[in-house]
């Protein structure tokens, strides 16, 4: 598969192509793979041949093609998708953060477009999700080989702006989902915990499996600030003018606070929990991040 653009960076897609992104859990579809299907008796149609990696079923060679050039060739049906996901991504006014390098936002969308090409190239179908104060715009999950164009084109289109409510994209993201999915939730998180929880309660209820991905500046974590400032926020807030030092011990007691909330939640709802920082180059973050995933499996 291959595809140019800002979001996905040839260095990082090399690496893609060795990796592997998985649902433990079982979700609705065919059964190939590492995945169980509570579907049996699914018709299938014959798509294209894809050459023989490890871990494939043995099975699936075509033989003839074999015979004639002496190359390991599998046979890829379009009713074998095992996997529906929909990445979910914040668009709001505070993902426009960005300290002295990339804004929350274009790291977060090349994150999206990174995933959704890895799965894309397995065959997986996905489709993309924007939000802020509610879903703004729904990609329905496919897994056609046009379909990493039409994702790559939302992100490009979207600019973070305005409110957000994570809870009420959730619920609605939900109500889209006509089967079991893997739904990734891609945000800063830098709202009341119990908006993540409501959301993630719903999906776990609908039994949808769930990683949820929480993209900072390392600014947000550290508030490094030293100077009398005038902070402004990024989603309506009134600016205020402060001295950064007597702020600091309660924002960052206030923000462990908040985060150590958000991963109980995502623990007693089942999700999977993982940060990204701007400041880590995404080839890095993204070949992390898999890798613990697949020592899980």
């Amino acid at each position: 598969m291959a595809y140019v653009s800002r979001y996905l960076d040839p260095n990082l897609v090399e690496k893609l192509n060795h990796l592997q992104l998985s649902a433990r859990r079982v979700v609705e579809g065919s059964t190939i793979g590492q995945h169980r299907s509570p579907v049996k008796g699914a018709s299938v149609e014959f798509r294209q041949h894809r050459i023989y990696t490890p871990g494939d079923d043995p099975r699936r060679l075509d033989w003839r093609v074999l015979g004639r050039t002496n190359r390991p060739y599998i046979k890829e049906y379009d009713e074998e998708t095992n996997l529906r996901c929909v990445l979910l991504l914040d668009r709001s006014g505070s993902m426009a953060y960005a300290g002295s390098g990339a804004s929350k936002f274009d790291y977060a969308a090349r994150l999206a477009a990174a995933l959704a090409y890895l799965m894309l190239g397995q065959t997986e179908s996905v489709g993309v999700g924007l939000f802020s104060k509610q879903l703004d715009e729904f990609l329905p999950p496919h897994a056609t080989t046009t379909q990493l164009s039409r994702v790559v084109e939302l992100l490009e289109r979207a600019t973070p702006r305005g409110t957000s409510s994570l809870a009420s994209a959730v619920h609605q993201i939900a109500n889209h989902l006509d089967r079991r999915s893997l739904v990734i939730v891609i945000s800063d998180l830098l709202a009341p915990s119990k908006q993540l929880r409501d959301g993630l309660a719903h999906l776990r209820h609908d039994r949808h499996e769930t990683i949820v991905l929480r993209v900072l500046d390392r600014d947000e974590e550290t508030f490094p600030f030293k100077n009398w400032s005038r902070f402004r926020g990024l989603e309506g807030e009134r600016p205020q003018l402060f001295e950064p030092a007597m702020a600091r011990k309660m924002y960052l007691a206030n923000f462990t606070a908040h985060r150590d909330q958000l991963q109980k939640d995502c623990t007693a709802t089942g999700a999977e929990f993982y940060t990204f920082h701007t400041d880590v180059p995404l080839i890095d973050s993204v070949t992390s991040f898999l890798h613990r995933r697949m020592q899980k499996n």
